[in-house]
């Protein structure tokens, strides 16, 4: 891969290729309308897919009642449910609205869960799974999580690494943390309501959170605050539980990441995987008028990586407020954004920092300021990877800024290199004055970052979306594949090319001989990756290298007399089989709108082969964002 990227770097020089436009709007005064319908539209979530599609889930009361929509939107921004979205669930719901979650599964489809009044006045948890193509995998009404009479609040979901999907919520009653798994079908894995995890004793739990263990295990990790009640001791506890809802921290007690002091009234910890089977979890506290903003890594054996009660994110004499962590699972590295304050909150920045495996800052000891502290209005900052594949190397940060007026905001991005350098200059999402609420922030393997809100400039409030791609431009490029070859040489369907061509993103090539030509068995399967071409979407014809016959002409679609790099894809077996080739375009800026041209050859080793060489069908792959 090093070899390829030391080849592309020159390629910003070429010639661009040709490009699509995509549906995401261009303009920071149009942005996309996802919800717009009558009535309000609000509470939004955000996920996106590996392929870089985009879910967005919301409450909407245009019935004149609070109901649960959901749209997903391919890497084009395109709608693929009719507008404002495809009804989930319709059922009673309370007048006050609390969180909920959504997230996109390993399959690109999604799964949601919320609370409800379907079953009386108390709330209790349900779960739904839809495809991409708009089924409900689980039933029209879901799965009920919990049925009794017992208020239930904020579940949240993961998918564990085995594939079952691992829901948790708060009872009051019972004073208990619930967990439930289901199986990718929607089986519940543990009977009624689930496994309870008792509070400290006289405590009701609020808050719960979890994410996914360890790869190829089912465990997954809880966090949660201890208490709710204003004069409690609000301390953030954490467990470890396997696939069958058994404790594995600390002979299974739960451990006290935070117990310094109590956190702010209704305040909601954030909790992350690290990839390995611990999580990262970020918070703010306050000691007299001063504010902290904290981070803590738990590894997966339950040991705090950092100091008891966590690091805080600054050295600043402000207060700090609302962290935004992002982990960098290659260099087990934290970047964090967070809002800071004058100890009166008269004024409001947003700072980012990186803290390294020791919880040390690398950007100094006050980070890098992405708005300055003025008496500007920022609220809390929103964080996501710059990109979501395996090597991401920077956070970008969202914020709504009230700079056009009173409750006038505009929606800021900025993105930081893992060195806190600037990955594209600041832009302005929104500029539309209008009052909005609800930030929600989610990348795409390409560096698209998509953000969502809920904004009032229309009569009701109404739900925005917009997308900036990694080079810091407003909407997507997206790459486009052309399948290449004239007069008939090389046969339809010897090549065929799987997967958006983008920064990040993973593709499939395969290759096969259709005609039947070369032996299976003996045949290898040799890719050609290109950066130049001759008259494509024709070559040149030459002689013996024709998949047709013995001495047939072949079409030589790349120009190999410049920069190529050839792949082995392996051994043919014979048709119909192919011969496949993953390959993961680099995450590089320059190389949006390079053309790129490959090309396969099938070689038949095997004695007195009448068909040695046979080349495939061409392609030009011209690179998206």
């Amino acid at each position: 891969m090093s070899r390829f990227v030391s080849l592309l770097l020159p390629l910003a020089v070429l010639s661009s290729g040709s490009i699509v436009l995509a549906q995401w709007p261009a303009s920071s005064a149009t942005n996309l309308a996802v919800g717009d319908a009558t009535g309000e539209q609000v509470v939004s979530k955000i996920a996106t897919s590996a392929e870089g599609g985009t879910w967005l889930g919301w409450f909407d009361n245009r019935s004149g009642a609070y109901a649960v929509y959901v749209q997903y939107l391919d890497p084009a921004g395109v709608e693929q449910f009719p507008h404002n979205g495809l009804l989930v669930s319709a059922n009673p719901q309370s007048t006050s609205l609390i969180d909920w979650d959504l997230i996109c599964d390993s399959t690109g489809g999604c799964v949601l869960t919320f609370t409800d009044t379907r079953a009386g006045g108390d709330l209790d948890c349900y779960a739904y799974r839809l495809a991409t193509s708009g089924t409900f995998l689980w039933g029209a009404n879901g799965v009920t999580l919990s049925n009794n009479a017992d208020f239930e609040a904020n579940p949240h979901v993961c998918e564990a690494h085995d594939g079952d999907f691992v829901f948790v919520w708060t009872n009051t009653v019972t004073r208990t943390v619930q967990m439930q798994r289901l199986d990718p079908g929607g089986n519940p894995r543990f009977p009624g309501d689930g496994i309870a995890t008792p509070g400290d004793a006289g405590q009701t739990p609020a808050f719960a959170r979890v994410a996914p263990g360890a790869p190829a295990t089912g465990d997954v990790v809880l966090s949660w605050v201890r208490a709710s009640a204003f004069t409690a001791a609000k301390h953030i506890h954490m467990q470890k539980f396997d696939s069958l809802g058994q404790p594995l921290w600390n002979g299974g007690t739960r451990i006290a990441v935070f117990d310094l002091a109590s956190l702010p009234i209704a305040h909601d910890p954030k909790l992350q995987s690290d990839g390995t089977g611990g999580a990262i979890v970020s918070w703010h506290y306050a000691q007299g008028s001063q504010f902290f903003a904290r981070v803590q890594h738990v590894t997966s054996a339950g040991v705090e990586v950092f100091a008891h009660n966590g690091v805080n994110v600054t050295t600043s004499a402000g207060s700090t407020f609302d962290p935004a962590a992002v982990w960098v699972p290659s260099t087990q590295e934290i970047l964090v954004a967070w809002n800071e304050r004058n100890l009166a909150q008269s004024s409001w920045g947003i700072l980012a920092q990186k803290l390294d495996t020791t919880g040390a800052p690398q950007w100094g000891a006050g980070g890098v300021t992405l708005l300055p502290i003025d008496t500007v209005v920022k609220f809390a900052p929103v964080a996501a990877r710059l990109h979501s594949g395996p090597t991401n190397d920077g956070i970008a940060v969202s914020v709504l800024m009230e700079d056009l007026g009173l409750l006038q905001k505009s929606v800021r991005l900025f993105g930081l290199t893992n060195s806190g350098a600037p990955a594209f200059p600041p832009v302005t999402a929104c500029t539309v004055a209008s009052d909005k609420l609800r930030l929600a922030h989610a990348a795409t393997a390409s560096g698209t970052q998509v953000l969502a809100w809920t904004d009032s400039r229309n009569p009701t409030p109404d739900l925005y979306a917009a997308a900036v791609d990694l080079n810091g431009q407003l909407g997507v490029q997206l790459g486009v594949t052309t399948m290449g070859g004239c007069g008939g040489f090389n046969p339809v369907g010897s090549l065929a090319v799987n997967g958006r061509p983008a920064v990040g993103m993973d593709m499939e090539w395969q290759m096969t001989n259709p005609l039947a030509t070369q032996a299976g068995g003996s045949s290898l399967g040799i890719f050609i990756l290109a950066f130049g071409a001759t008259g494509f979407p024709c070559g040149v014809p030459v002689p013996g290298f024709g998949m047709s016959g013995a001495g047939a002409s072949g079409e030589v679609l790349v120009d190999t007399t410049g920069a190529y790099i050839s792949f082995f894809g392996g051994v043919w077996a014979g048709a119909p089989s192919f011969v496949a080739m993953p390959f993961s375009m680099p995450f590089d800026p320059t190389l949006v709108n390079v053309p790129l041209y490959l090309q396969g050859l099938m070689v038949d080793l095997s004695l007195g082969a009448g068909v040695v060489f046979g080349l495939t069908q061409g392609a030009r792959l011209v690179v998206g964002s």
